[in-house]
């Protein structure tokens, strides 16, 4: 058998140069006393700042779920007025229609009565007109005479049968 010589086995080289490693290697691959509590302050305060930063994502967190509630409150009430527009606007239509048809009516019974200084009603004097019909009924003192007692009462007939 062939026996290996000290020099020439790797083990052995192996272990020679491991035992060949000086002092001053052993210190330079190992921490220091002074480098392990500088890191230990500064995992401190990494640590610190870590927490300080889950406390402040935390309160962004809330703040962003309470701006989310209000949003969708604000969204929830906006539709809620577009709706009550919509009808608003519905009825308005609905009004706007029935007026018409009443100021149609209107002008259709009273075509034939001329008031004092005023043409014969049309749509284009019917707001002069229905004002001064409405101040000859709110100041009816003021039109005692016979003259306009008779016609008081022939607009009273006219538009007697208009429904409202």
């Amino acid at each position: 058998t062939l026996l290996c010589s000290l020099s020439g086995c790797p083990r052995a080289t192996f272990t020679g140069k491991k035992g060949k490693v000086s002092g001053d290697e052993v210190l330079n691959t190992k921490f220091k006393t002074s480098d392990v509590l500088e890191n230990d302050e500064e995992i401190k305060q990494l640590n610190k700042e870590i927490s300080e930063l889950n406390e402040s994502n935390s309160e962004m967190e809330a703040a962003m779920v309470k701006l989310q509630s209000q949003i969708s409150s604000m969204e929830k009430n906006l539709k809620n007025i577009e709706e009550e527009n919509k009808i608003i606007e519905e009825q308005n239509e609905a009004l706007f229609l029935e007026l018409s048809g009443l100021s149609q009516a209107l002008i259709q019974s009273l075509a034939n009565i001329r008031l004092p200084h005023m043409e014969p009603i049309s749509e284009q004097n019917f707001d002069a007109y229905v004002n001064t019909l409405t101040d000859m009924y709110t100041n009816q003192e003021c039109y005692q005479n016979p003259d306009n007692k008779d016609l008081l009462e022939s607009i009273k007939q006219a538009v007697k049968g208009i429904q409202v």
